[in-house]
């Protein structure tokens, strides 16, 4: 049938068809670092039947456009306080759109610091949580800190943002998380590489499409729509089902395998970060790392991304010999119906395990208590348990035990409690040589203390230095830790080794810039900002820099316009106007001063040196009422 299907699907391409049968049918083929998808519109054609049960599942609907078009929240319960930072939040639904207000309270009751924004985007599906996103002119996305969590039908912070010192509206969404969260988006080749600004076109795909799971699709739809034989269109797109199972659950892993939410496990080095295609070892795109938390033991530690690595600690799959795995229990296309799950479960537990003549569980030793015929074995085996980085929502515990212990002690509310790490290592370093075994490994502790780690940083530098080390991106992270360490000769000397490797890396040139301007040579520092901005003119950073730059050299007619093309292109980006309001202060416009000291205030209420030069100037200017106003207690 499916080969009739294509041969009547070719017969009726147009007469008046160009050569290519995808443009024929109006569909288009990406190109640059994720190149060969094509719409997941396009597998519905043949594949309906899949396409709309996945439809369903939470994969599908990862991430979307916040049109109000699928609202689950309910804004009754509205507006939130944060106790820690003293501030108030509220969402509204205005003609569809999801609007965010933040704001403070004066002691005289005013409303201060107020932010307000459209939310322009959604992640995650809400089955668990949904957390909103905005999107400035240049394309980067922030985190906005409420969330909606559906489990317990409130709104509460984001994780990462419980304490006073949150990061606000400054959290910046990466290329790493918007690689899980999302289908891959058509950028230019090279710029998911290390040391490209953090832009997303505003145009996305919504949601983890077909392709993610079976690799880019243009060439089969191709194949399929020029009636090429159904083995031929069958062997242009991965089915995972056929792949050996280390390829296979390489699919989940790339994603699901996290060991732990307080370090990011580092890109193998040369790889892109959407670079990773179906059918590859996810070993050879990324290094696992896990750590030792002085806070919990490993079998305590449940984070909300920990199904693989809890399933690894069971006896059922260390016994399995490689059988046991996340397509066992889970069909990727179908969400199991509530009516359903016991027996579906209960089936896939039952595959491995012999029952008595009681249809009760086989047991080494003693009989299994009694339950009903069709219970389901997770209830008890794999329950649902509270998630420590993630402390507002419970999720199913893949470490299957014979005895997990109180269950409702698993779900009870916990207080959020950051994992303290007191050593790490590569959960699987066995396709590593020696040299990129201690490469990965610093890379990882870098990433866990902020690059403050001055062995790692050497130990790295040797590494590198001892192997030649053909990959621009480990060089750069090395400079990165050097100008942290304020090494800036050294840092100088890694930017070398970068731009070797990779010519105009933007990154790199902003170091070698930055190190320069620390170095107090302002004219070479200038030099190569020029540079940079001559290739990339709306990279923030290297305009933000060089603006510092001309500012402490009182060059404010120079500074200026690039200040104000930083607020033009990243409306939340506090340090710009603060920098303004500094500049106009100098220049005597005290009026312009306090405005952009009050749009800094708005944005980030904590930002350093703002609040206490805004106060004077008010009093300068006469204001003292608003200057009380903004006094925080």
């Amino acid at each position: 049938m499916l080969r009739l299907a294509l041969f009547l699907a070719f017969l009726a391409v147009p007469a008046h068809a160009e050569e290519d049968p995808l443009a024929a049918w109006g569909l288009s083929e990406s190109t640059g670092a994720a190149a060969g998808y094509v719409a997941d519109s396009a597998c519905a054609e043949c594949h309906a039947d899949k396409a709309e049960t996945y439809a369903d599942m939470g994969m599908a609907k990862s991430f979307q456009a916040a049109s109000g078009a699928d609202v689950i929240e309910d804004f009754s319960a509205l507006p939130f306080f944060h106790a820690p930072s003293q501030r108030w939040y509220d969402v509204r639904l205005d003609n569809g759109d999801y609007i965010f207000r933040r704001w403070r309270i004066a002691p005289d009751g005013t409303e201060v610091d107020v932010w307000e924004r459209k939310a322009d985007w959604i992640v995650g599906s809400g089955h668990h949580v949904r957390t909103f996103l905005f999107q400035t002119t240049d394309g980067a996305l922030f985190q906005i800190p409420l969330a909606w969590y559906t489990q317990g039908g409130y709104w509460e912070m984001n994780p990462g943002f419980e304490h006073a010192d949150h990061q606000g509206v400054n959290r910046d969404v990466v290329r790493r998380c918007m690689a899980c969260h999302n289908a891959l988006p058509e950028v230019p080749e090279g710029s998911d590489a290390a040391g490209q600004p953090e832009v997303f076109p505003h145009e996305l795909p919504e949601g983890l499409g077909c392709q993610r799971c079976h690799g880019p699709g243009a060439e089969h739809v191709r194949a399929a729509l020029s009636g090429a034989e159904v083995e031929t269109v069958r062997a242009e797109i991965v089915q995972p089902g056929k792949l050996p199972k280390d390829r296979l659950y390489s699919i989940c892993y790339g994603c699901h395998m996290q060991p732990t939410v307080a370090i990011n496990a580092p890109l193998r080095g040369g790889r892109g970060i959407y670079s990773f295609r179906p059918g590859q070892d996810v070993n050879d795109y990324l290094t696992h790392i896990d750590i030792i938390d002085a806070n919990r033991p490993k079998a305590d530690r449940f984070e909300i991304n920990f199904h693989p690595y809890r399933m690894e600690q069971s006896a059922c799959f260390q016994q399995s010999q490689g059988e046991l795995g996340c397509l066992t229990c889970h069909n990727p296309h179908v969400k199991i119906k509530p009516a359903e799950r016991a027996a579906h479960y209960r089936q896939a537990c039952l595959s491995c395990h012999e029952t008595d003549d009681q249809a009760l569980p086989v047991m080494a030793s003693g009989v299994h208590p009694q339950i009903e015929a069709e219970a389901d074995c997770t209830t008890c085996h794999m329950p649902e348990r509270r998630t420590q980085d993630v402390i507002h929502v419970t999720m199913t515990d893949h470490r299957i035990q014979r005895d997990p212990g109180d269950l409702g002690a698993l779900t009870a509310m916990i207080p959020k409690v950051p994992a303290e790490v007191i050593s790490l290592g590569l959960l699987r370093d066995g396709s590593l040589s020696e040299t990129e075994t201690v490469i990965q490994n610093r890379l990882a502790i870098l990433s866990g203390t902020g690059r403050q780690a001055d062995y790692a940083v050497d130990a790295l530098e040797a590494a590198l230095k001892a192997s030649d080390w053909p990959h621009a991106d480990a060089w750069l992270e090395l400079a990165k830790a050097q100008m942290a360490l304020e090494r800036y000769p050294a840092a100088l000397s890694s930017v070398r080794e970068v731009l070797a490797r990779n010519p105009g890396n933007p990154e790199a040139l902003n170091i070698r810039a930055v190190a320069f301007q620390r170095l107090d040579l302002q004219e070479p520092s200038l030099s190569v900002f020029d540079e940079a901005l001559r290739a990339t003119p709306d990279n923030i950073k290297l305009l933000f820099n060089k603006a510092v730059v001309l500012a402490r050299a009182d060059r404010f007619d120079e500074a200026r316009p690039l200040v104000q093309k930083i607020i033009a292109l990243r409306e939340n980006h506090w340090p710009a106007y603060r920098l303004l309001a500094q500049i106009e202060s100098a220049e005597g416009a005290s009026g312009a001063a306090i405005e952009a000291y009050l749009q800094t205030l708005a944005i980030k209420p904590d930002a350093p040196a703002t609040r206490a030069p805004m106060i004077e100037l008010l009093k300068q200017n006469g204001r003292a009422g608003e200057a009380a106003r903004h006094v925080v207690p």
